[in-house]
């Protein structure tokens, strides 16, 4: 098994949409109760990738604005999922972390390698604390975090949302 994370960018990004579009169509009844953009048309969807390349090309190369990074997890050079870092900067030494994984590759610990080499760009990005949101229904994300070291922060009820949150603390770690 071979685990790579691959930039989202803009020099691929009419290909990377092609098969992040497939996944979450093939995967849609799993995904729209934790992502938004699960349930958005394609043409939605594509505005939202697209804005978030540009924030984020402008945000890391003109200054240090808090800005999101997202990768395509591969299994083999196979599309497996995507894994995104939300809110990094120079300036807030923590970052939220998502991840889904195609159903295809569900089970096989494709989201574990995923989330430890998530960590790795984080740690080099001078993150010292990585967040994740689960909602309480979602055993297969709760088992993830619980496996990987991260400890339940809280959980709490919000706009009808049971939601708990998970930490994990990357200090003195060396990659």
């Amino acid at each position: 098994m071979s685990i790579t994370l691959e930039d989202f960018s803009l020099r691929k990004i009419v290909p990377q949409f092609c098969e992040f579009n497939s996944a979450v169509r093939n995967n849609r009844d799993r995904l729209t109760a934790y992502f938004w953009w699960a349930s958005a048309s394609k043409y939605v969807q594509f505005k939202f990738i697209l804005v978030a390349l540009l924030i984020e090309k402008f945000a890391k190369h003109f200054c240090d604005l808090p800005h999101n990074k997202k990768f395509i997890i591969r299994e083999n050079g196979e599309f497996a999922g995507i894994i995104g870092l939300d809110g990094l900067s120079m300036d807030a030494p923590r970052t939220e972390i998502w991840i889904f994984v195609t159903r295809e590759y569900a089970g096989k610990h494709i989201a574990s390698h995923a989330l430890k080499l998530a960590e790795e760009y984080a740690h080099k990005k001078h993150v010292n604390k990585i967040y994740g949101r689960t909602k309480k229904t979602n055993i297969h994300a709760k088992q993830l975090f619980a496996s990987n070291g991260y400890d339940v922060s809280y959980g709490y009820e919000t706009w009808g949302c049971n939601e708990i949150f998970w930490y994990k603390f990357l200090q003195d770690k060396s990659y």
